[in-house]
């Protein structure tokens, strides 16, 4: 069990995923991100949501909506158990996919963009690549990357970036379109 940590639905209790290889953003790195960040009235969308916990906190801290997207079938289910739970249903959609894919596919535009791939696969690099398809000019990209992948070359892929947090062997990354 996760609570959420900022905003109106603040030590609401969520659900896990019942999967090991699920990591989740940690307590600290929640609410510093919700100090951060200004959510009110904002389209969001959490790639690679897990439990859907830092997508919770969006909606927490006044975001109008929050798309979830992830491969497993089982956070999406954990997700909709939740949004229930929470009474913010109709403020969540959720989407089936490989985070890539849904990049390329969509054709949705969103004001902030949190993405926390798994670690260690490459994935930082491929989303990065894909995901100035779904951002406008003011969108605010933020990455959650182990030290090991922290993307050095974004300026070729048409985004710059603005900020950096380091928490440990987490590293939070804010990017804007150049």
């Amino acid at each position: 069990m996760l609570r959420i940590e900022t905003g109106v639905l603040r030590g609401k209790v969520i659900e896990t995923v019942n999967d090991p290889r699920t990591r989740y953003t940690p307590a600290l790195v929640r609410r510093s991100l919700s100090s951060m960040v200004d959510f009110e009235g904002k389209s969001c969308l959490d790639l690679c949501c897990g439990s859907g916990v830092v997508g919770f906190e969006m909606l927490s801290n006044g975001a109008s909506r929050v798309t979830f997207v992830d491969v497993s079938e089982r956070a999406l289910i954990t997700v909709k158990r939740n949004a229930l739970k929470l009474n913010v249903l109709e403020r969540v959609v959720t989407k089936k996919m490989d985070a890539r894919r849904f990049l390329e596919l969509t054709t949705e535009r969103f004001d902030v963009i949190y993405t926390d791939p798994p670690y260690e696969l490459g994935l930082v690099q491929e989303i990065l690549s894909r995901v100035t398809n779904v951002m406008h000019r003011e969108t605010l990209l933020i990455v959650q990357c182990s030290k090991r992948e922290k993307p050095f070359q974004t300026e070729v892929l048409g985004l710059k970036i603005v900020k950096e947090k380091d928490y440990g062997d987490t590293f939070l990354i804010f990017l804007q379109k150049i």
